[in-house]
């Protein structure tokens, strides 16, 4: 009896198996001809076995399905993705390249920022007021060339009076002092004399002020005796040394600057006198000017130059030397334009020391700056500075 079992238990089993392989042979077949849909009604038909052999089939078949769709989907998302990454690091570099580019010529500047623009600088008028720089208009002018002699401040001799006694005396009294102003007639000293022991008076002789003195109270004195020297310092004396090569080209009349010093004083007169004749020691000639000084400022004794204008010109520009300034080693000015203030470099003629003829780079009516443009050169090197930072 256990052995009709056990044989039917083996073909219990037997006939489930094949059960089971018709079952998957019929679910392959539908899955060949269906879609995944299909499957799902099959399933639901066929009861447990025929769910069984759905998933059956979907763990198998699908599994191999899946991986194949998963790679070529995986190495797809991968192409994709590295190629969207690719492209999208590639146009954000060349974007930003580009735009990078772009933007850093646009900062550049050329267009955008006129104050880089090379010799050209802007500067408000609240500036130029602050600093003292006038803008004038070019002019045309009279220019001297100029020659210059040494000379030296004296009291005008054809204005002065040595005081001296009448007859010898004895001085009693003594009024007067060096710098004293008197008037003519004035009191200066009181002499008693040696015959008569009479007192008698010495008085001056023009109004002026005293610059010599060689009187003593008590002293002893005689007609040789120069007392006191009277001069009217009203005007002076400006006499020239001039060479003996010159002389040909100095003469009356003649325009003459003189000048005391740097920062000292300087007048302007004229030739009064040439000498006729040459110093046989020095070989030079006289040339005398006389000079007002009502405010006594020159004083006689000092050492002077005059420049003497030996020949005049007309020119068509003429502007003041302080206007002109080196720029790269080029005499230069600062032009006032339509876009700024532009150094221009000039050509310079004649000058009479003060001023300047300019035969090229400024013509007539055209403005500039006439004084104290070391400011704005100062302006135009950090303007270039900062122009050469942004040129790449």
């Amino acid at each position: 009896m256990k052995r009709y079992q056990g044989l039917y238990g083996m073909a219990a089993i037997v006939a489930a198996s094949l059960c089971v392989l018709t079952i998957q042979v019929l679910a392959e077949d539908d899955h060949a001809g269906h879609d995944h849909g299909d499957h799902a009604a099959v399933a639901e038909d066929k009861g447990d076995a025929a769910v069984l052999a759905y998933d059956q089939h979907a763990g198998h078949d699908h599994a191999g399905h899946d991986d194949d769709a998963e790679h070529e989907s995986h190495e797809d998302h991968v192409g994709h993705g590295d190629h969207a990454d690719h492209a999208d690091h590639g146009d954000h570099a060349g974007h930003d390249d580009h735009a990078g580019h772009a933007g850093h010529d646009d900062h550049s500047g050329h267009a955008g920022h006129d104050d880089h623009e090379e010799g050209v600088i802007r500067v408000t008028p609240e500036v130029m007021e602050e600093f003292d720089m006038p803008v004038e208009a070019a002019a045309p002018g009279k220019l001297a060339v100029t020659l210059g002699f040494p000379g030296e401040v004296h009291v005008n001799g054809d204005r002065q009076a040595h005081i001296v006694p009448r007859y010898p005396g004895l001085v009693t009294r003594v009024l007067k002092k060096i710098g004293d102003e008197v008037k003519q007639g004035e009191v200066l000293a009181v002499l008693e004399g040696n015959e008569s022991l009479a007192a008698y008076n010495l008085t001056s002789l023009i109004d002026g002020t005293i610059i010599e003195k060689h009187i003593t109270l008590g002293e002893s004195l005689n007609e040789e005796h120069v007392i006191f020297t009277v001069a009217d310092l009203d005007t002076v004396w400006i006499d020239l040394t001039v060479y003996q090569k010159d002389l040909p080209l100095v003469r009356r009349g003649q325009r003459v600057t003189i000048s005391a010093g740097e920062h000292l004083l300087t007048a302007v007169a004229e030739i009064a006198y040439v000498s006729p004749t040459v110093d046989e020691h020095t070989r030079t000639g006289l040339a005398r000017l006389v000079l007002q000084n009502p405010d006594r400022a020159w004083r006689p004794g000092t050492f002077i130059t005059g420049k003497v204008a030996v020949q005049t010109r007309d020119a068509s520009v003429v502007i003041p030397r302080e206007a002109i300034i080196r720029v790269e080693g080029r005499p230069s000015i600062f032009v006032k334009t339509g876009k700024g203030i532009e150094a221009r470099t000039v050509l310079l003629g004649l000058t009479d020391g003060t001023r300047y003829e300019i035969l090229d780079g400024l013509k007539p009516g055209e403005e500039y700056v006439s004084r104290n443009v070391l400011p704005l050169k100062a302006e135009l090197n950090r303007a270039a500075l900062e122009h050469a930072g942004h040129v790449h």
